[in-house]
């Protein structure tokens, strides 16, 4: 088997060195259109200045560069203008606005076509296994070709959509490798690389614009008027357009091979977390064999033609303008004996009859109903493993990942499962994840439900509540991720009611515990984003320096929670700042308990996700190393870990080990209700 890790790394480096190229051809833009109007503009045969630039003189010596300068940032402010004004239009309508534009419909949680519910138990399973929460999913029904999508600008607003095609014609082994090829491009973040690189050539683009414009009026205006204005407009126009259009060349060609190289990386990815690279290459083969291959034939289909699976677009003339690398190519890096052939008629797959049943009755997974009841096993005392394999599950994929996740989904109770594609069951199924363990407390909860919530929904919600008061505590995170899409499709007025008994249900004791802050973390920040999503924030990231006391609350609360011992946490806080470098980890000291509380924790985590990428890794390395520190990993020390990478929109897997959970560590102050923001 090819060296998948290889040929991911060979494509990081591939996109940085093109990324690179991309800004120098940007600056180069700026530099030349800057240096022509100056040019330009000192060469002004109205103006009586001997000492003006001509196209005789051009010596640097004789060049003003206060007056260069100032042109330089003009021009430069208008590209950033340009590319600004772009990123905002596309960043405000959503992965969910793309997926309708090229006439996908969502598909309901609840659906029971057997083709569909195939593709939400993998996408669900994919997503578990990830760290992501479960995407919504949209059907191209009229797209009979082989392609899918990731559309969205961050993991929040992310859905995916598939075409008719791949429901039709690939296998479960097949749609998973393509599935996990479009998670890798969630993950990898590459959603907002094309969103960014969009942004900058339409900026690009505004200078040619803006050349055009001026040039058809210096035309319009020189039929009428003779004078050297009206020559130095259609010169100025000239140069802006000529040069504007050659750097948007020059950038599709760059961004055409940033693209193709980002291909290569999610496939090598999907590889790595599936172990299956003839599954993903079947589903090439199948696309070389197809008459519709992965055409999609919507009339939008070419604006986000980069986003796709499969090329999605008749064949470029130029092969160097395809944002898809060629198919035998990518078929060989994955299958070494392919010699190009493909088959010449493609069929529909065909149902197998015992995994149609299986879906009919379990409506998930590959598990018995009877082995879907059983209650997930927990960790026993022998059950902890080194804080080398615990560190490497957690930043390497791979197929022990997909097990674990399709172990968890099997361990839900089927009737709890199959509530949460509904949307009186998904809202059952947090109310009953809410339940106090006080008898007080949760009397006082349930008078509140059955008065407050409709009829239908608290008959549900007494259905779930035996299944749901036994819950093993490492299914309810995995539970409550199961139910985004679903409460995704509530209307406003829903939402709004759903959040407000949430909020009364977490101050019915007047304190907050770790599972509902989790929750608060997970879920409503996932719902908010989708019902009320707030514009990018453009200020820029602030240094080590400025966050330190965010940095040392988070980390101190973390080492002393996994700990027995304040000796035991100033050890643990040691190991983990070795996640930063010498310079910064003198920023970094151990904070007792006075200093970091769980509301001082709360904004610090508020305040840390404007941080830049580099900070928020090294704090997540920081921060496992905190909870490993001593070779075990308890279910409440994940949800709090889980907490942090909410925080700084980083998604983190399910453990493949955990330890029943030791009351008799100190835990982190309750914090109080009012303290939700």
């Amino acid at each position: 088997m090819h060296d998948f890790f290889e040929r991911q790394s060979e494509a990081r480096r591939n996109s940085l060195l093109l990324l690179l190229y991309f800004l120098i051809a940007l600056a180069a833009v700026v530099v030349l259109v800057s240096a022509a109007l100056y040019v330009m503009f000192s060469f002004n045969p109205v103006r009586l200045n001997h000492d003006a630039v001509t196209p005789f003189n051009l010596s640097w010596r004789t060049w003003d560069f206060t007056i260069f300068g100032k042109i330089a940032g003009a021009v430069l402010l208008l590209i950033l203008c340009g590319t600004l004004y772009k990123y905002l239009r596309l960043r405000s309508g959503g992965g969910a606005m793309i997926a309708e534009m090229l006439g996908g419909r969502l598909i309901y949680p609840d659906t029971d076509d057997f083709h569909e519910r195939r593709l939400l138990n993998i996408i669900e399973e994919m997503a578990i296994a990830s760290g992501v929460t479960v995407p919504s999913v949209y059907l191209l029904a009229e797209e009979k070709g082989i392609n899918a999508f990731a559309a969205g600008f961050s993991e929040e607003d992310a859905v995916l959509g598939v075409t008719w095609g791949t429901l039709r014609y690939l296998t479960r082994e097949e749609l998973q490798g393509v599935i996990a090829h479009e998670f890798s491009h969630i993950l990898s973040g590459d959603m907002l690389i094309n969103i960014r690189l969009q942004g900058l050539l339409h900026g690009i683009l505004v200078i040619g614009l803006l050349g055009q414009t001026l040039l058809r009026g210096a035309v319009h205006s020189g039929s009428r008027q003779r004078g050297g204005a009206g020559a130095a407009g259609i010169g100025i126009g000239l140069i802006l357009f000529s040069l504007g259009y050659a750097g948007v060349f020059v950038g599709k060609l760059l961004k055409s091979a940033i693209a193709r190289q980002r291909e290569f990386l999610a496939d090598a990815a999907a590889v790595q977390f599936t172990r299956n690279p003839l599954g993903l290459a079947g589903a090439l083969k199948k696309i070389g064999g197809l008459d519709e291959g992965s055409r999609i034939r919507n009339p939008s289909a070419a604006e986000i033609s980069h986003m796709y699976f499969g090329n999605g677009l008749a064949e470029s003339w130029l092969s160097a303008f395809s944002t898809h690398p060629p198919l035998g190519e990518r078929i060989r890096r994955l299958d070494p004996g392919f010699r190009g052939d493909f088959a010449r008629r493609v069929e529909p797959v065909v149902i197998d009859r015992e995994e149609a049943l299986v879906y009919a009755s379990l409506a998930g997974g590959q598990a018995t109903a009877a082995r879907a009841a059983e209650p997930m096993p927990q960790g026993g005392p022998d059950a902890s493993v080194a804080g080398e394999d615990l560190r490497r599950a957690m930043t390497e994929p791979g197929p022990a990942r997909m097990d674990l996740a399709r172990e968890l989904l099997e361990g839900l109770p089927r009737q709890v499962r199959l509530a949460t594609r509904n949307a009186f069951g998904a809202r059952a199924v947090v109310y009953g994840l809410l339940l106090d363990k006080s008898p007080d407390v949760r009397n006082r909860q349930l008078a509140v439900l059955k008065k407050n919530i409709e009829p239908q929904l608290w008959q549900e919600f007494s259905l779930l509540l035996p299944d749901l008061v036994d819950l093993p505590p490492e299914l309810r995170l995995p539970l409550a991720d199961l139910t985004v899409p679903t409460l995704k499709t509530l209307s406003p007025a829903q939402y709004q009611s759903f959040r407000a008994m949430i909020r009364t249900l977490m101050e019915s004791d007047g304190r907050l515990d770790l599972f509902e802050y989790a929750l608060h973390h997970v879920l409503l920040k996932h719902l908010q984003a989708h019902f009320a999503p707030t514009p990018p924030r453009l200020a820029p990231s602030p240094g080590i320096s400025a966050i330190r006391e965010d940095l040392s609350c988070v980390l101190s609360l973390l080492a002393r929670y996994g700990n027995n011992d304040e000796g035991a946490a100033r050890r643990a806080m040691m190991r983990a700042v070795r996640s930063f470098t010498e310079r910064e980890r003198k920023y970094l000291t151990y904070q007792d308990e006075s200093l970091c509380t769980a509301e001082h924790f709360d904004r610090a985590l508020q305040r840390l996700n404007a941080a830049g990428p580099a900070v928020k890794e090294q704090l997540l390395a920081a921060a496992l190393e905190c909870i490993i520190w001593d070779n075990r990993i308890t279910v409440r020390e994940a949800e709090l870990y889980r907490i942090v990478t909410e925080a700084l929109e980083r998604p983190v897997p399910p453990w493949l080990t955990i330890k029943p959970d030791d009351r008799s560590r100190p835990g982190p102050p309750r914090t109080p209700a009012a303290s939700l923001h």
